[in-house]
C-alpha cells in the first residue's frame, strides 16, 4: 500500500498538467530546425545525368536516360542531402516534413518530358587552351581533349547536356548550344 501511495504526487501532477503529445492531425505538425525531411525533384529541370545516383552513398536513387526515369526508393534513402550539393541543374531539394506512411515498401518514379531540343558543349579551339579539364569534370566521359594534336571532341550519345565542362572551363571557350 506504501508504494501506491508514493505515485500519488506522479498522479495529481498529470492530472493537472497540460499534454505533452500534440494532438497532431488537428494542429500541423512543427519540425525541428535541423530535421532533414525527405528528397524532392523538379523533373522538368533534370537532364538525368546521373551525378544524384553515383553520389548517392546508401544507392536509393537510381537514373534510366533511355527510358527517361528518375526514382527514389524511399525506404533506403538516409535524406543526406548529398544528392542536392551535387546536382549540376539544383532540380533536388530536401523539403521539411515526413513522407506519408506506406503499408508496403516502395519507390516514386518520375517520367521526364520529352525535349524537342537538346544542348550540347561546343569549343571555340582559338581560345582553347587544351587543358583537358573539361573533359576531367565530365561525369560520363564523353569529352576527349588531345593535347598533341590540339584536337577537343565530344561523343553526343554519351553527353547530358549537364553543363559541368562549361562552368569549369578556365578560359570560358565551351558554349552550350541547340543541336544543328
Amino acid at each position: 500500500m506504501a508504494k501506491l501511495m508514493s505515485f500519488k504526487n506522479t498522479v495529481l501532477k498529470n492530472l493537472f498538467s497540460k499534454p505533452v503529445t500534440k494532438n497532431y492531425p488537428a494542429e500541423p505538425a512543427v519540425y525541428p530546425e535541423r530535421s532533414r525531411g525527405h528528397i524532392e525533384i523538379n523533373i522538368e529541370d533534370c537532364i538525368l545525368c546521373g551525378l544524384c545516383s553515383m553520389n548517392c552513398p546508401s544507392r536509393a536513387i537510381t537514373v534510366d536516360r533511355k527510358a527517361g526515369t528518375w526514382t527514389i526508393n524511399r525506404f533506403d534513402c538516409v535524406q543526406c542531402g548529398y544528392c542536392t550539393e551535387k546536382c549540376p541543374k539544383k532540380c533536388l531539394s530536401i523539403v521539411p516534413g515526413y513522407q506519408e506512411p506506406m503499408s508496403m515498401k516502395a519507390s516514386a518514379t518520375y517520367e521526364k518530358p520529352v525535349e524537342e531540343k537538346k544542348k550540347f558543349p561546343q569549343a571555340d579551339t582559338e581560345v582553347c587552351v587544351f587543358c583537358t579539364l573539361c573533359a576531367k569534370k565530365c561525369p560520363q566521359g564523353a569529352i576527349t581533349v588531345d593535347r598533341t594534336e590540339k584536337k577537343w571532341e565530344l561523343n553526343k550519345d554519351a553527353c547530358v547536356s549537364c553543363g559541368l565542362c562549361e562552368s569549369n572551363c578556365p578560359k570560358k571557350c565551351i558554349s552550350m548550344k541547340e543541336e544543328n
